[in-house]
């Protein structure tokens, strides 16, 4: 018994610090855009998530580095997922602007 709490344990310490953190309001982030969506109403845009919360860059291309700086998370009434506004500034590129905010 003993054996299997160590081991849980172990498992834990070693599997908390991997859990993603939710962004919060006011905090500024660097972010690696992971996928392109697009739909007939924002046009193209790169996402990423910070733990639950969705970001949506403009124009954004996979693998692209951005500076955001959270400015309001709302729940998205389409989807239903805590979704950011943010301004943006690309890492190393002349993009700036705002992130596209929850609807």
């Amino acid at each position: 018994m003993l054996r299997f709490l160590l081991a849980a344990a172990a498992v834990l310490v070693l599997a908390l610090p991997a859990t993603a953190q939710d962004a919060e309001v006011g905090q500024e982030y660097e972010i690696t855009i992971a996928t392109e969506e697009s739909n007939q109403y924002t046009g193209p845009y790169g996402q990423v998530r910070l733990g639950s919360v969705v970001v949506n860059v403009p124009n954004a291309k996979v693998d692209e580095k951005y500076t955001v700086s959270i400015t309001e998370i709302l729940v998205n009434q389409y989807t239903d997922e805590r979704q950011a506004s943010c301004d943006f500034e690309q890492i190393g590129g002349d993009r700036r602007g705002m992130c596209l905010a929850a609807p």
